[in-house]
């Protein structure tokens, strides 16, 4: 729970850089257990060769592959990881502190985004501030899933 203010709190202050552009081609679908099916992130359509930027400072704490896959995570707070994948490349090594905005790696076709908040998995359209906010009604606001990163 500690998390999750520090978080929120964090994204009032300095709202996150998107990290790649394109389009949103899978949504975020929690698993029923922890092995269970589901999708932990989400995936966005790209531009192969596209830059992937860190959307806040913070260590690298893995860059390498995982079978077969280029993933990156990065750690923004104690206990927050965010994790970029099915990377062309990765331009950071583990121990590497990216400065937001900073050019991580590349893209290929596809790329995945998740957000851990210690080891449960959240909604990163939502906790990377990647959801854009509508009004619908008389001092009511609700936050709406964006199809596209910009």
């Amino acid at each position: 729970m500690v998390c999750l203010v520090l978080l929120a709190t964090l994204l009032a202050v300095s709202p996150p850089i998107t990290p790649v552009r394109g389009a949103v081609v899978a949504t975020f679908r929690p698993p029923a257990c922890d092995r269970c099916a589901g999708h932990r992130g989400i995936t966005v359509a790209t531009e192969p060769g596209a830059e992937v930027r860190a959307v806040r400072r913070g260590p690298i704490t893995f860059a390498g592959e995982v079978a077969s896959l280029t993933y990156i995570v990065q750690e923004i707070e104690p206990g927050v990881r965010l994790t970029y994948g099915w990377l062309a490349d990765a331009g950071v090594l583990e121990g590497d502190v990216a400065e937001a905005g900073a050019v991580i790696g590349h893209t290929k076709t596809r790329t995945y985004l998740g957000v851990r908040l210690g080891e449960v998995y959240v909604d990163p359209m939502r906790w990377l501030g990647l959801s854009r906010p509508r009004l619908v009604g008389p001092q009511s606001v609700i936050r709406g899933r964006s199809t596209r990163f910009r």
